[in-house]
């Protein structure tokens, strides 16, 4: 063989050479794009979370906002329920009946609407009920905003600028009666504790 014909061909070593070379910048590739992808994926995940955190609050804050002085049947029908009315020893956050729902002619509720506030676990859910007047058989909407919740509390402020955590409070009897402003106290896994004022309009 002459010299002109070694130099057009490879050598079984430059071939394996080469192979590992090859392989080595695959893998590093690879491990590249895969970090990459994980990288968006946790991007993608606290975007999400930072989504759902503001609805829920948007959310509350609407709500208590709109907050109305209409009084409610109890489920029994025996009696007359708070238009406003959260107790944190109940498994029900808060209850009220709140306006500027959109409403259609044929619709005997108007603008009114009758929502709940639960922690189920580390959920948070909103309970949205057909009518303001229900009986036992009514069925709500359920809706889970948030997961991931270690605590939720909510304090009231009343009109001698003193806030509660119950609603009414023991001294008010009147049960169309709306605090003046609610402070939201949310505390995530991955967020802490959060802070919000929503002042009701009277």
């Amino acid at each position: 063989m002459t010299p002109r014909s070694r130099q057009q061909g490879f050598t079984l070593l430059e071939v394996l050479v080469a192979s590992v070379i090859t392989a080595i910048a695959l893998t590093l590739g690879y491990g590249a794009i895969n970090q990459v992808l994980l990288n968006r994926d946790r991007v993608h995940a606290s975007q999400q979370r930072i989504d759902d955190l503001q609805r829920t609050m948007r959310l509350l804050a609407g709500d208590f906002s709109q907050a109305d002085h209409r009084a409610v049947r109890d489920v029994l029908g025996r009696g007359r329920e708070a238009a406003f009315r959260a107790d944190p020893r109940g498994t029900t956050l808060v209850s009220l009946t709140r306006g500027g729902r959109t409403s259609f002619a044929a619709d005997v509720r108007g603008s009114l609407e009758r929502v709940d506030y639960a922690l189920e676990g580390d959920k948070l859910v909103r309970i949205a009920w057909p009518v303001l007047d229900r009986t036992q058989g009514t069925q709500p909407r359920r809706r889970v905003l948030l997961t991931g919740v270690r605590a939720l509390s909510l304090r009231f402020l009343g009109t001698d600028r003193e806030w509660v955590t119950q609603w009414p409070r023991a001294d008010e009897s009147r049960l169309g009666t709306r605090p003046v402003g609610v402070e939201i106290s949310i505390e995530t896994d991955d967020f802490g504790k959060l802070l919000r004022l929503v002042e009701v309009p009277g």
